[in-house]
């Protein structure tokens, strides 16, 4: 019995898997565009949930950005994927306390997140945003927002001055209940905005500009 369930959102319940960022039929817009929690609520995803991205990586030591293509993945609570197409071949899985990294046809690297607190404080802020648990993400990070409910902007500070040396913040630009775009602002001055969803298929030339990436995440540039 389906009462009170639309067909869209118990077709998604049977089916079991989703793209990572497409609306959910059956998510609650936020009441309003600066409630964060509201907001993080939108953006739970059934498992397993995909989506293409492409990541452009600004750093002090390359003479252009670098431009990554491939594809991320929610497991759900902890686990996480991030696969590397180009220009190198990448698989990160994390899992149970710990990640794997293996490059092209190299044997895998395994470690545990317990040797990194940092880097496991940020991915389980990164998890919690994905669960669209906004209890759990404020345990980690502080969480402001700002815009409209159509066009919104989520900011995450690291509470742990550990992983605020590594992490200054993150930022996540969407509409409604799908995100755009993912910025995250690192330590050293270098900058990582991930494109995701539909934009990832956008044509970049070889030096693109954080001013024309801005632009596409706010919604307000043709890609």
């Amino acid at each position: 019995m389906t009462s009170g369930i639309s067909k869209a959102c118990a077709s998604a319940v049977l089916l079991g898997a989703a793209t990572l960022w497409s609306t959910p039929p059956c998510s609650a817009s936020p009441e309003t565009g600066t409630d964060a929690a509201a907001i993080v609520a939108t953006l739970k995803r059934a498992t397993p949930a995909r989506t293409p991205y492409v990541e452009v990586r600004y750093s002090g030591l390359l003479d252009r950005p670098l431009i990554l293509r491939g594809e991320l993945e929610y497991l759900g609570p902890g686990r996480l994927g991030k696969r590397v197409d180009s220009p190198y071949r990448e698989q990160t899985t994390v899992a149970d306390g710990s990640a794997t990294v293996r490059r092209g046809e190299r044997a895998p690297r395994t470690f545990s997140l317990g040797q990194a607190p940092e880097l496991e404080g940020f991915l389980r802020g990164f998890s919690a945003l994905l669960g669209g648990d906004a209890g759990a993400l404020q345990r980690d990070f502080t969480l402001s927002a700002s815009g409209t409910a159509s066009n919104w902007q989520l900011r995450l500070k690291p509470r742990d001055d550990r992983l605020a040396r590594r992490v200054q913040a993150i930022e996540v630009d969407g509409a409604d209940g799908t995100p755009r775009c993912f910025r995250t602002h690192e330590g050293d001055g270098d900058l990582a905005i991930l494109l995701v969803d539909s934009l990832a298929e956008t044509k970049l030339g070889v030096r693109p500009g954080q001013g024309e990436l801005d632009a596409l995440c706010r919604g307000v540039a043709k890609r």
